[in-house]
């Protein structure tokens, strides 16, 4: 089997499974507000005076956050391109969301690098493996 094959492969088992959608999977029952979207990706960007800048692929400003935490919140959800999610109103459930999908996706990256190495030991390049199956499956841990 090579690299190419294991991709393949690794893709279609996980789509078939299912993957958990961000946030509506992770969401406990709390208190949420609309949030209106770009229907596009978003991508950190720097922090400024304790804000982080969220950014359109494209390079522009999409907005603003109090904390990494709602950052990658926004940057999570907009792999959907929904125009609009819900949003928890308490730092903290956006705190536990995020942890929780985090810990979703190093389960599987875990996964795919442990399979990886039993079916191809002499492979040296797991690295780029595990992220053209994330890119492939549009997932991306920040």
């Amino acid at each position: 089997m090579t690299s190419k094959e294991f991709i393949t492969i690794t893709v279609q088992k996980i789509s078939d499974e299912g993957i958990l959608v961000f946030p509506d999977n992770f969401l406990p029952p709390c208190e949420t507000a609309p949030f209106k979207m770009p229907g596009q990706t978003l991508i950190l960007g720097n922090e400024f005076f304790g804000s982080r800048e969220v950014l359109t692929v494209d390079g522009s400003l999409f907005g603003h956050t109090e904390s990494l935490s709602r950052a990658k919140y926004l940057v999570y959800a907009a792999g959907k391109k929904d125009r609009e999610i819900d949003i928890p109103v308490r730092e903290h459930d956006i705190e536990i969301v995020v942890k929780g999908y985090e810990k979703y996706l190093d389960t599987i990256l875990k996964r795919v690098e442990k399979e990886y190495r039993s079916l191809l030991p002499e492979g040296k390049n797991a690295n780029h493996v595990i992220n053209e199956v994330f890119r492939l499956l549009n997932l991306k841990r920040l």
